[in-house]
């Protein structure tokens, strides 16, 4: 095997798009214009494997603001990492894996994340599993409401519309929970309002709602119906939720009213609400909402000393962490964090340290979704009683991390 890392041509784009689809079971369809995913990924951000002239491995990043405990920080999104079938276990993902976070560290993105396809893969590349996303599903037939009051509207807009209000809602509650990603005006534009009838999997096109208060948009919800009726029955049709985004808590309450009281469509289902979204607090039976948690975004610390200084804390304190990174070896050491009400430093120190985990558990960590006593009681994360009790009230937020979309 001749192999070579390196970045796709602009030549090489159609190739990258068609193996990259194959390895994950699909096809080009004649919708897919290959424009719509140029505009939103940088070929100079793929790293690929060829051998010979023959692709057999792809991975490229996306360029993302991640919003972090009280602050963003550049974040390079890995994504569309396949290696062919005829070329499995010859060390190609591990290459190309090595490529790709020095084009990230030499670009200066403290963080990377991810969607895992194979939840056990990137561990041994230094991802920890930071966020969970909740998969929920709602009878609504019979659903009381505990608050009845609702002071905005709710009406449906067209796509050209929604288009020009989203954004900024989105905008707004990006600033306010970790986890959550920016979005460009290519990506909104291919990824969220773009809909061709092939990705819909039987259902409708879909639907935008926007709820304002005094004319002013406070939230808005994206969603899709399913028509499951059959004479003499009860209706079953589902309402499938695509995103739910409210800024304020009347916003989310009329969202949801509205959500699980279209007519006909009894079944509601939501495969990614944040694991804190209070909706079974706001009805009088929380059973009618069935929920299951499962990984969503998973981070990579590429530079442990911006990262760590990037974000804000709960509480001041001090701790000397010992971090073994096997996949990037130069992080590997002793890192003295402290915090106050303003700001964090983080330096290298040869102090004994408080607390030793690895990059992984580090990136499980970092954006207060996860606890470190829980990792020491999964054995991922040593410390005193004491110390690790500090870094839970130090890194710990007052809203768990979401993150609203696979990329």
């Amino acid at each position: 095997m001749d192999l070579t890392i390196r970045p796709i041509k602009e030549s090489e784009f159609d190739i990258f798009r068609s193996k990259l689809v194959r390895v994950f079971g699909g096809d080009i369809h004649k919708e897919d214009d290959p424009k719509h995913l140029r505009s939103i990924l940088d070929p100079a951000r793929t790293v690929c494997a060829f051998d010979g002239n023959d692709l057999v491995g792809t991975c490229a990043a996306f360029t993302f603001d991640l919003t972090v405990p009280g602050s963003t920080l550049a974040m390079g999104g890995t994504t569309m990492v396949t290696v062919q079938p005829t070329h499995r276990r010859r060390g190609i993902l591990k290459a190309m894996m090595q490529a790709h976070l020095k084009e990230m560290k030499d670009r200066g993105e403290p963080l990377a994340g991810l969607w895992a396809s194979e939840s056990s893969i990137y561990g041994r590349f230094g991802y920890g599993y930071a966020v969970e996303g909740s998969f929920i599903k709602i009878d609504a037939k019979e659903l009381i409401f505990t608050n009845n009051t609702q002071k905005g509207s709710v009406n449906l807009i067209e796509a050209d519309d929604a288009a020009k209000i989203f954004p900024d809602i989105y905008e707004h509650i990006r600033q306010t929970r970790p986890g959550v990603l920016s979005r460009s005006k290519a990506w909104w534009d291919v990824r969220v309002f773009r809909d061709p009838q092939h990705r819909r999997e039987g259902k409708s096109a879909k639907r935008f709602v926007i709820y304002k208060e005094n004319s002013q948009p406070l939230g808005y919800a994206i969603y899709r119906q399913k028509v499951n009726w059959e004479w003499a029955e009860f209706p079953k049709s589902h309402i499938y939720v695509v995103e739910v985004i409210a800024a304020t808590d009347e916003a989310h309450l009329a969202i949801w009213k509205f959500l699980t009281n279209i007519d006909l469509f009894p079944m509601v289902q939501y495969w990614n609400a944040p694991v804190d979204d209070p909706l079974m607090w706001r009805i009088n039976d929380p059973r009618r909402i069935q929920r299951y948690n499962t990984d969503s975004l998973w981070i990579r610390i590429i530079d442990i000393k911006a990262a760590l200084e990037g974000r804000s804390y709960s509480s001041q304190g001090r701790l000397v962490f010992d971090i073994h990174d096997e996949f990037m070896p130069a992080n590997s050491g002793k890192y003295e964090l402290t915090t106050n009400s303003s700001e964090a430093q983080c330096k290298p120190t040869s102090t004994e340290a408080d607390i030793t985990l690895s990059a992984t558990s580090l990136g499980a960590l970092y954006l207060g979704g996860n606890r470190f006593t829980t990792l020491a009681n999964a054995g991922l994360v040593q410390g005193t009683p004491e110390a690790l009790a500090m870094a839970d009230k130090m890194f710990a937020w007052t809203c768990a991390p979401w993150c609203p979309e696979v990329f």
